[in-house]
């Protein structure tokens, strides 16, 4: 498993609630957003990738929105079930889905917010550009 994997799938969150809290998501069609999550120091690693094992990482992201978060997966087969809090200045958001080795457009589900992201739904898709970095396009449901 990579970091970059996981990593995807938290900057697009950050991406559903900029729009949730701008009123973007609410349009009549929806809308598509573009980031960028890097991996910062944090988290934590099992010794051996085993069947149900749990990892976690702490990530950056930026491009139309800032934060910071939090990602947990658990190990299963050669993927992961992956759960994913992103904090952002007004509120929180989350996502959730299974994540192989190297994510090429995979769709991650947006599965709620708090505070103004309260209602963000749509699909993350997520794709590694690098061991540490990965390209996320968000599409949200008006």
């Amino acid at each position: 498993m990579t970091r970059a994997m996981l990593a995807a799938g938290v900057a697009a969150l950050a991406t559903a609630g900029v729009l949730a809290a701008s009123g973007v998501a609410q349009s009549s069609g929806g809308t598509t957003l573009h980031l960028v999550s890097k991996q910062t120091k944090g988290g934590f690693m099992p010794k051996h990738f085993t069947e149900g094992a749990r990892f976690g990482f702490v990530d950056k992201v930026s491009g139309d929105e800032t934060g910071s978060t939090r990602i947990v997966c658990t190990n299963v087969g050669n993927k992961a079930l992956c759960t994913i809090q992103v904090q952002l200045s007004k509120g929180t958001l989350s996502a959730q889905g299974i994540v192989p080795q190297r994510s090429n457009h995979t769709p991650l589900a947006i599965t709620g917010g708090t505070g103004a992201y309260d209602g963000a739904r749509g699909t993350v898709f997520a794709t590694d550009t690098s061991r540490t970095s990965s390209k996320i396009d968000i599409e949200l449901l008006p």
